[in-house]
């Protein structure tokens, strides 16, 4: 069968590029799945798209946020013909693709009833903000401070908020700032950080600060305004270059106590496992009814939906426009 995907050519190029797919003899952890949305993943697609990390090669599928429902399958899959599921696969209108039991990098997972397909897309980045909140300790009443609010910045001050937690939100883009108050962040600043920080906190600082950019200079910031016994944790990926004497930074860290917290989302279990129920499973549970329970509205994150033959016009508009554009979703339906 024919399969339309993007592929990444050059920096800043991109376009719809074809292949056929086989359908026969699949594997028994094997599926042959019609993607109906696949999301950008603004942080990790824009470092490919533009080059951002060094040493990147051209060409390249990106993508890893699709939703469609399965054509036909092997006989692991825990899903059914016709089911829709949620799936890690680059972009494109039909894939074969397997499941593992052991990494998070590969995985079919059936979706329940009721879920808007649309909204879905966005699991993956809820999994995401999700491995930093569960990494922290937290405690009613924290001051939290998140640096980025591009997606998964805001999911990520969301469920702070939803544990209790002062949460305030910072972001150069004003946009983004207004985008997360209007979907319940009830701080947020574009300057001035340490003002806001100062008023929320009465004073003390952060007892958790979240980087969601990766930017080392943010990651400073972080344990700047982080207070004594406090948290850092580095959810977003670093990967640009970037020079300093990082004397005065490890002084900080050593003289203020801080607990610095990797939060790269790959390294819990697909499954519960004996002596920790944290796995991909359990939190894709959690982020399903946060979607339908409305407790997080994904449709205000989505700017547009598009069809997939404009992606470079949307990686374009998501570098360059950042105060017009959040969230875009490639539709797949007519493929």
């Amino acid at each position: 069968m024919k399969s339309y995907y993007v592929e990444l050519t050059d920096i800043g190029r991109s376009h719809i590029a074809e292949e056929e797919i086989d359908i026969e003899d699949l594997k028994d952890n094997e599926a042959i799945i019609k993607t109906e949305y696949s999301m950008i993943s603004a942080g990790t697609e824009l470092s490919r798209a533009f080059a951002l990390k060094k040493g990147f090669k051209y060409p390249v599928r990106p993508g890893y946020c699709s939703v469609g429902k399965i054509l036909k399958k092997g006989k692991d899959i825990k899903a059914e013909e016709g089911d829709l599921v949620f799936f890690n696969a680059p972009h494109a209108s039909l894939v074969r693709w397997n499941t593992s039991l052991k990494v998070q990098d590969r995985q079919i997972i059936k979706l329940p009833q009721g879920i808007d397909p649309l909204e879905a897309t966005a699991l993956n980045l809820m999994l995401v903000a999700m491995q930093g909140v569960n990494l922290s300790e937290v405690k009613l009443g924290y001051t939290v401070g998140v640096f980025g609010l591009g997606n998964i910045g805001i999911l990520t001050a969301l469920m702070y908020k939803k544990l209790g937690c002062k949460v305030i939100g910072f972001d150069v883009v004003k946009g983004r700032c207004q985008l997360a108050s209007s979907m319940g962040v009830e701080y947020t600043a574009s300057e001035n950080y340490k003002e806001m920080i100062d008023e929320v906190s009465q004073g003390k600082g952060l007892d958790i600060a979240v980087d969601v950019t990766g930017l080392s200079e943010v990651i400073m910031d972080c344990i700047e305004y982080t207070r004594r016994y406090g948290q850092v944790v580095l959810l977003g990926s670093p990967r640009q270059s970037y020079e300093t004497d990082i004397m005065p930074v490890f002084s900080k860290i050593h003289m203020k106590d801080l607990k610095i917290i990797g939060a790269f989302n790959q390294t819990i279990p697909v499954y519960e496992t004996d002596g920790s129920y944290d796995c991909l499973e359990r939190n894709l549970k959690i982020s399903c009814d946060l979607l339908m329970n409305k407790d997080i509205d994904i449709s205000k994150l989505i700017t547009k939906v598009i069809d997939p033959k404009d992606c470079e016009e949307a990686y374009y508009d998501l570098m360059y426009h950042k105060e017009d554009n959040n969230c875009i979703v490639f539709d797949w339906r007519n493929y």
